[in-house]
C-alpha cells in the first residue's frame, strides 16, 4: 500500500522513532499494575432521588472484602459544577460526544431496534401453530410512546437516537432539540426485519394432525442460527455504543425500545458495564396476551400436551415458550448494569421517563485492584449505604480479565469494526482541525490532530514513561467504502515533566493528504497495540469551509 510523508510533533517527547504498524504486533505488549474499577450509584427513598450523601456514607465490598474508595463524587453536583461545553471552532472536530453549553442533568441513549422485534405472527402455513404470543408492531407502539417523551422533553435532558436493524444507524446524537427530534421520530420507519417463523417458528404438523418431530428440529435449529447471526449483530452494535460515550463523565442510561432477545444478558453486561452504562430495557409489545392455536387437529394436541395437562418437552418449539422470549434476558442485563426493565406494560411513556430521570442524582465509585486480583472471574460487588429506608441500585460486579495481548486477527477485527461504524469512538480522544489549502498541490487538505494520551498506555522504564501507537488516516466514499488508507506506528517515550505537558496539549500530528476522487468522508483512527484501544474520529469533508 502506498504511502505518503507524515509528521509527528515531537517537541516535548525524547527518542521518537517510527516503525512499521507491522512491527509493533511483534512487540512485547505493555501491562498496568493496577486497574480502575468504576461504578453508577443510584439511591432512593420513599421520595425520590437522595442528594447530598458523602463519601463516609458508602461502604463498598469486592467479594465482601471492603475496597477502600479512590474515586467519589456525585454526578449532579459535578454537572452543575462543570464549565460550560464551549463549541468547537470552525473547521474542528472531536470524537468525544458534544452535547450543548449547559451541563446535562441526564445523558441518555436511545435504542429503537428493529432487528430484535419480530413480524408475522400469524402461523406461516396451515401447517403451523399460532405462536403463543403476539407482537406485530411492537416497534411501532414503541415509537409512538417515544414521541409523546420527547414532546415533554426538558431543557437539561441530553439525548441521543438510534435504530438497529443489520447495522447501527445513527438518527441524532445527543440533543436537547426537541423540534429536530420530534421530526426525525415522525418519519422514522419501524418495520421489523426479523420474521418470527425464522426466528420462533412454532409447532408443525402434517396434513393428517400429527406432530413431526423431524421437522420441528430443524425448524429449531434453523432458528438457533438465524438467532445467533442476531445476536452478533446485536453485540456489534452495543460495541459500538459502549466506544462512542466512553470518555462522557458519570453513568449513561441507554433505553433500548426492544421485543425479543434470545441471547445472554451477562455477555450484553461484559461490553456496556465498562463504560458505565446502565441498561433500560423496555419491551415495545406492552401488556402481552397469550394466544393458544384455534381448533388444533386432534393429534397435535395429543402430542402438545403431556397426560398432566403440562407443555410437551420434547416437541420444543421456541414459538410456544410458557414466557415471551426475550423478558427474561432484559431483566438480567438490567440488573447486571445497574438499570431497571420495564415488561408487561402499556405505560411505555412512563418507563421512558423514569430511565431517563432515574440518573437526575448519581454517585460514581471508584477503587483500585492490582494485577494479583485479575483472576479471570466475575467479582460480586456490594454497595452499602448509611441511612435507613434507602434502596441502592448499581451493577452486580465485574470481570476481573487479566492483561493479555490481543492477536493480531484480533486487533484487525477492531479496526474495522471502527472504520465501518457509524459511532465515532471516544475510547482515546482525538480532536482534529482540517483545512482546505493548494499547497503542496491544489485542492489539498491539512490535518492537525491532537491525542489524549491519559488513555494511552504507558510502561514506567526507569524515570522514562514508554508507549506506542499506530494512526491511520483513511479515505471513503458515500457508501462507506475504503478508497485510500495510510498508515504508521510510532514508538514514543518521555520524562515525568514532559508526560504532564503532554496532558495539556495532547500529542499532536500533522499530515498534509490530497483526496481521491468521490471521497466524502475522512475518517482518522488512532490504535493503541498494547491494549487494542481505539479512538475514531469521524471528519464529513462537506462540513469542511
Amino acid at each position: 500500500m502506498p504511502r505518503f510523508g507524515i509528521s509527528v510533533v515531537v517537541a516535548l517527547l525524547l527518542v521518537p522513532a517510527a516503525v512499521s504498524s507491522a512491527d509493533l504486533y511483534q512487540q512485547r505488549r505493555i501491562h498496568v499494575s493496577t486497574r480502575l474499577v468504576e461504578i453508577g450509584v443510584i439511591v432512593r427513598d420513599k421520595n425520590g432521588p437522595v442528594e447530598n450523601l458523602t463519601k463516609a456514607d458508602f461502604t463498598i465490598l469486592d467479594r465482601n472484602k471492603p475496597r477502600q474508595l479512590s474515586i467519589f463524587y456525585a454526578d449532579a453536583a459535578a454537572a452543575a459544577q462543570q464549565p460550560p461545553q464551549q463549541p468547537l471552532p470552525q473547521n474542528t472536530f472531536s470524537d468525544v460526544p458534544h452535547y450543548g453549553t449547559t451541563a446535562p442533568r441526564s445523558v441518555t441513549i436511545v435504542l429503537l431496534d428493529n432487528l430484535n422485534t419480530l413480524y408475522g405472527s400469524a402461523p406461516e402455513s396451515p401447517y403451523e401453530s399460532t405462536s403463543y404470543w403476539l407482537e406485530d408492531l411492537a416497534l411501532q407502539n414503541g415509537k409512538n410512546h417515544l414521541l409523546q417523551f420527547v414532546q415533554q422533553l426538558q431543557p437539561e435532558d441530553r439525548i441521543a437516537i438510534y435504530s438497529l436493524r443489520n447495522r447501527l444507524s445513527v438518527l441524532s446524537d445527543f440533543t436537547n432539540n426537541r423540534d429536530q427530534l420530534l421530526a426525525i421520530l415522525k418519519k422514522y420507519d419501524t418495520s421489523s426485519i426479523t420474521d418470527r417463523p425464522a426466528a420462533e417458528p412454532g409447532y408443525k404438523t402434517s396434513p393428517n394432525g400429527v406432530c413431526d418431530p423431524c421437522e420441528n428440529e430443524a425448524s429449531a435449529n434453523l432458528a438457533v442460527t438465524a438467532n445467533e447471526e442476531r445476536a452478533a449483530e446485536t453485540m456489534a452494535a452495543l460495541h459500538q455504543i459502549a466506544s462512542h460515550v466512553a470518555n462522557i463523565p458519570g453513568r449513561k442510561n441507554l433505553v433500548w425500545l426492544t421485543a425479543n432477545l434470545p441471547f445472554s444478558g451477562v455477555a450484553m453486561a461484559r461490553v456496556l458495564s465498562p463504560a458505565n452504562i446502565a441498561v433500560y430495557p423496555i419491551d415495545a409489545r406492552g401488556l402481552l396476551a397469550q394466544a393458544f392455536p384455534e381448533q388444533p387437529h386432534e393429534g397435535y394436541v395429543k402430542q402438545l400436551f403431556t397426560t398432566v395437562g403440562q407443555p410437551n418437552p420434547a416437541l420444543n418449539a421456541p414459538g410456544h415458550s410458557m414466557q415471551p422470549i426475550g423478558i427474561a434476558t432484559m431483566e438480567k442485563v438490567a440488573a447486571e448494569t445497574g438499570g431497571q426493565a420495564f415488561v408487561n406494560t402499556n405505560d411505555i411513556t412512563g418507563a421512558i421517563r423514569k430511565a431517563v430521570e432515574d440518573s437526575a442524582v448519581t454517585y460514581t465509585l471508584g477503587f483500585y485492584i492490582n494485577r494479583d486480583a485479575l483472576d479471570g472471574k466475575f467479582h460480586e460487588i456490594k454497595v452499602e449505604v448509611r441511612g435507613k429506608g434507602l434502596t441502592v441500585r448499581y451493577p452486580r460486579g465485574y470481570f476481573a480479565y487479566p492483561d493479555t495481548a490481543p492477536t493480531k486477527d484480533e486487533d484487525q477485527t477492531r479496526l474495522l469494526s471502527a472504520v465501518q461504524s457509524p459511532l465515532e469512538s471516544s475510547v482515546i480522544p482525538l480532536q482534529a482541525s482540517l483545512s482546505r489549502v493548494n499547497q503542496p498541490r491544489p485542492d489539498s487538505l491539512n490535518l492537525s490532530c491532537s491525542i489524549d494520551i491519559r488513555d494511552l498506555q504507558l510502561v514506567q522504564s526507569g524515570n522514562l514513561r514508554k508507549g506506542s501507537v499506530i494512526v491511520y488516516v483513511i479515505e471513503q466514499d458515500q457508501a462507506g467504502k475504503v478508497v485510500y488508507q495510510w498508515d504508521k506506528g510510532y514508538k514514543f517515550q518521555m520524562t515525568d515533566a514532559q508526560y504532564a505537558a503532554l496532558l495539556k496539549s495532547g500529542m499532536m500530528f500533522h499530515q498534509n493528504l490530497h483526496p481521491k476522487a468521490g471521497v466524502t468522508t475522512l475518517r482518522v483512527v488512532v490504535q493503541d497495540p498494547s491494549t487494542n484501544d481505539l479512538g475514531s474520529l469521524i471528519i464529513p469533508l462537506s462540513q469542511v469551509n
